[in-house]
């Protein structure tokens, strides 16, 4: 992996590169450990780097990154590539028949697949109170965007409130798969020499999943 430092790494297309060239090592070991064990192991990703107030995004599969601005309400950012995407995209379905359609947890594109994968990536410039959602499919699959929302504008500005709230919206919502999700909220002006001051809580080690009928 390329330091984040140094070598002439402090531009944009260099952070966008360092991001996917981490989800490309990634996928290797995936697919590696595929390889040696004769499994057929996946997985989805989505990551973020902040540098001087500029958030550089990056995604494979249907974990999403959301940016919520007090103005404008909450955004998803990435692109999800699953097959009821593809269908919603093509206009064949509906925003919401994602939800319920028996192809939902179908995606097309995942780590350890093959050696190497495709990475989508986004760049999101920051302004003061924003805030940024990472989460897996076990919570927006739970938990619909306008919910999500509801709990993000919270005026509490502590994302680990923020993200234990969300949590236990997915798990009141049936809880059906792992829920992880990372909330950062940008509490000061950002400098143009610096980055803003940052508040960041990841998924907790363990999450208490309901008894399933």
């Amino acid at each position: 992996m390329p330091k984040i430092y140094g070598q002439g790494l402090r531009q944009d297309e260099a952070y966008a590169r360092l991001l996917a060239e981490g989800v490309q090592e990634a996928n290797l070991a995936v697919h590696q450990n595929n390889m040696q064990q004769n499994g057929d192991m996946g997985t989805t990703i989505t990551a973020t780097l902040v540098v001087d107030g500029m958030a550089y995004i990056v995604n494979v599969g249907d974990s999403r990154t959301y940016l919520y601005r007090p103005s404008t309400g909450l955004r998803k950012v990435t692109t999800d590539h699953s097959v009821v995407a593809s269908l919603v995209d093509a206009g064949i379905i509906k925003p919401d028949d994602i939800y319920t359609h028996p192809k939902r947890n179908q995606i097309y594109r995942s780590l350890g697949e093959k050696p190497g994968v495709e990475v989508d990536s986004f760049k999101e410039a920051l302004q003061p109170g924003d805030k940024l959602l990472l989460c897996s499919d076990g919570l927006w699959d739970m938990v619909r965007d306008p919910k999500i929302e509801s709990v993000v504008k919270a005026p509490d500005s502590n994302p680990a409130i923020v993200g234990e709230a969300l949590i236990k919206a997915a798990l009141e919502g049936g809880g059906e798969d792992n829920v992880s999700v990372i909330v950062v909220h940008v509490t000061e002006p950002v400098e143009t020499a610096g980055m803003p001051r940052m508040q960041l809580i990841a998924k907790p080690d363990s999450v208490q999943m309901p008894q399933l009928q």
